[in-house]
């Protein structure tokens, strides 16, 4: 860093020198510098990457599109008909691309990615397909910081040494660099020291721009306000705490509790084979050990029978052979850093495609979506039996949007957003509502919510939020108040900056994989206690919390009060205030 100037250089080996650039190189005029370093300085057997500009959140590309608003009214056969191919359709744009390639795509981004597009190919032969990825090319980048509209630092870890450096020109277009190892702490006292003496400079005459909060610094965090009371006082399921819910036949004498538990600390990652078929319905809590081996090995059968089946349909059909392919491309996509589904002919991706093929003939009005292999794979690599993972993974398309009514569930979700967000999150709102369009289609939650935030945090962050929602927990919307959570966290920084629409989608989707998972759940079960405590909750949002018994202890506590704050039919009385 020389006075305004940052120079970063991306490679993708070590060099065996360290070269200083003469800050006489650098146009003043000129707020972006873009150079390629001497090649002879790179040494061809190291293999480290000093910075990277990619997200790495997601493997495949396509454009996010609204949502149809929410009609209560009954459709007709031949639009329930088309609600599968509408949301095949929509799925396939809203698992979207990286940050980079969006911004690629709104002509949003520095001059030094536009030549770098998808970081692999998929080439199909024979039925099987083959990944092959592409090496980055060596790069340096330098910018005037002085000239820039804006610098974000975001931490994602709690020492707040790891997160990602966002820059923005004043014409909207963006830099980002992540720091997974740390760095980014010093490189923040640094950036403090610089925009102290900018500001200074300014007060003594200097013409150098400095407009207001510049610099800014995101470390997220919960107020001790903010959490729920029980926050903290669980710890994570183990074999030893497992073993005490069990009778003397295996059965669970005491669901509730022991899915609390889940919901604030998650288990060990062995008893996730275990535990996971109870959570997805596969067996019943009460179930005996007897029992369950009953019930396995019927299931056993049955997909079998399912396997046969599949196999006759898939003779003569060219429908058949276009959904068999749109698979095959996606599963070897899919998850490719886990050793698990990684190299060719690997026969763990055989069976990936073999329980989507299956599932796919199994219900062929929904079909296969993309996005259900991203949901499939930490089943598979979890529990392991095709068998298992099979009736797991059509337990698991119960809970989510990949149904026959998932367009109508879309629909119901994001209107339970909208109202927990206007409710929770007002500020927020009250900026998208005013920034009109499709702002408050909240398209940039359509992927949290299809594919239960994987893409948004590490896969084992990611799995404790998948068994927070699937324990149930005083509601099955859990995932919206993760949704809450995230935009009351990360959220004020949009109203900071007047982000218009597009680049509110940038941003969210910038934040894949380098958000705090901890503080987000932390906050997220913290809005979920306070929302159920409240006095009085809008009628549109009556369904979100169910009345399951969990609480068996809270007999003295008044029923949930309700206010009519929506028109019912023609002038009918609200059912719940």
């Amino acid at each position: 860093m020389t006075g305004d100037m940052i120079t970063v250089m991306q490679i993708t080996e070590r060099p065996t020198s360290l070269h200083v650039l003469d800050p006489s190189t650098f146009d003043d005029e000129n707020c972006l510098v873009v150079r390629t370093p001497d090649v002879t300085s790179v040494q061809s057997d190291a293999t480290s990457v000093s910075s990277q500009s990619t997200s790495g959140a997601d493997e495949l590309s396509d454009k996010d599109e609204g949502s149809s608003s929410c009609d209560e009214s009954v459709a007709d056969p031949k639009e329930l008909a088309s609600i599968p191919e509408k949301l095949r359709n929509e799925c396939a744009t809203i698992l979207s691309a990286t940050p980079e390639q969006f911004a690629l795509e709104h002509d949003m981004i520095l001059k030094d990615q536009k030549d770098q597009q998808d970081d692999g190919a998929v080439a199909i032969a024979r039925g099987r397909a083959m990944f092959n990825s592409r090496a980055s090319s060596a790069s340096l980048f330098s910018v005037n910081l002085g000239k820039m509209r804006t610098m974000r630092l975001f931490f994602s870890n709690p020492e707040n040494t790891s997160g990602q450096l966002v820059i923005a020109t004043h014409d909207s277009h963006y830099k980002i660099l992540h720091f997974h190892h740390g760095g980014l702490d010093k490189l923040a006292q640094l950036f403090e020291q610089w925009s102290a003496i900018k500001a200074r400079s300014v007060k003594e005459g200097s013409p150098s721009p400095a407009p207001d909060r510049h610099l800014l610094i995101c470390q997220p965090a919960v107020k001790k306000n903010e959490l729920d009371p029980e926050d903290g006082l669980f710890e994570r399921v183990h074999w030893d705490y497992w073993k005490t819910f069990k009778n003397a036949e295996g059965a669970i004498h005491d669901s509730q509790t022991i899915r609390k538990a889940l919901y604030f600390a998650s288990m060990e990652p062995n008893l996730r084979k275990e535990i996971w078929p109870f959570l997805l319905r596969v067996y019943p809590w009460e179930s005996t050990v007897e029992q369950r081996e009953t019930i396995r090995n019927d299931l056993f059968l049955e997909y079998q029978n399912i396997k046969r089946k599949r196999l006759k349909k898939a003779v003569s059909s060219k429908h058949w052979d276009g959904l068999e392919n749109t698979v095959v491309k996606d599963v070897v996509r899919t998850d490719r850093k886990n050793p698990f589904f990684a190299g060719d002919e690997n026969p763990n991706v055989d069976m990936m495609r073999d329980i989507l093929l299956n599932y796919a003939a199994m219900y062929p009005d929904v079909g296969y979506i993309q996005g259900m292999s991203d949901l499939l794979a930490p089943l598979l690599s979890t529990l392991k039996d095709e068998s298992e993972v099979y009736w797991c993974f059509v337990g698991l398309m119960q809970q989510t949007l990949f149904s026959k009514s998932s367009e109508s569930l879309m629909e119901q979700n994001l209107e339970y957003l909208r109202e927990l967000i206007k409710l929770l999150v007002p500020e927020v709102f009250s900026y998208l509502w005013q920034l009109g369009g499709d702002s408050l289609q909240f398209m940039f939650v359509h992927r949290w919510i299809l594919l239960f935030f994987k893409r948004e945090f590490a896969e084992s962050d990611a799995l404790h939020i998948w068994e927070a929602c699937w324990a149930r927990y005083r509601t099955q919307y859990f995932h919206l108040f993760v949704c809450v959570a995230i935009v009351s966290i990360y959220g004020p920084d949009i109203i900071s900056q007047k982000l218009p629409h597009d680049e509110i989608l940038l941003y969210f989707s910038s934040l894949a994989n380098h958000m705090d998972a901890r503080v987000v759940l932390k906050k997220a079960r913290g809005l979920l206690h306070h929302f159920v405590n409240r006095e009085k909750i809008p009628c549109s949002l009556a369904g979100v919390v169910e009345s399951s018994g969990m609480s068996q202890w809270d007999s003295h506590k008044k029923l949930q009060a309700y206010e009519c704050v929506k028109k019912h039919g023609d002038d009918e009385p609200c059912p719940y205030a």
